[in-house]
């Protein structure tokens, strides 16, 4: 005689097969509890940081951006013929003081010169949008130009 065979009712729900304490679908399972708020707690710096990347690059290159008009304005001054001596740098200083302090948190311009070149340098502090130890964003900005001079064909 044939007995039909049922299955057993309690290892099975609805939506499938339950584990049985200490069986080999149970084991592991155990050892995940908690390991969503570690994971959270690994990568919310890491998001966080890529979030605000892209504010603190745009602020550095818009920075980037008016240091580098502020020193050609200074070196286009500084290099016409008879200009006196600072005029460079009173220039860019006139420049980026219009510009604000929104973009610009500090900066410096030096003006250097030789018989025939003029240099303009900035140096502008960028404000921190990322609160990450010993991060200071700057910019840093140096134009060289050419001194308009008259020149005969006696003297070049």
């Amino acid at each position: 005689m044939l007995e039909a065979r049922t299955p057993n009712r309690a290892a099975y729900s609805p939506r499938g097969p339950v584990a049985r304490p200490g069986s080999r679908r149970d084991r592991g399972r155990g050892s995940e509890r908690g390991s969503s708020s570690v994971e959270f707690a690994i990568l919310f710096p890491i998001i966080v940081a890529l979030l605000l990347a892209g504010p603190q690059l745009a602020l550095w290159y818009f920075a980037r951006e008016a240091a580098d008009a502020a020193a050609h304005v200074g070196a286009r001054a500084a290099s016409v013929h008879g200009a006196a001596g600072g005029a460079g740098q009173a220039a860019a200083d006139t420049y980026l003081a219009r510009l604000g302090t929104g973009a610009i948190t500090g900066y410096s311009v030096t003006e250097s010169d030789t018989a025939t070149t003029v240099s303009v340098h900035v140096t502008a502090s960028v404000p921190n949008v990322i609160p990450l130890p010993g991060f200071v964003p700057t910019v840093d900005v140096t134009v060289v130009r050419g001194k308009e001079r008259f020149t005969t064909p006696d003297s070049p």
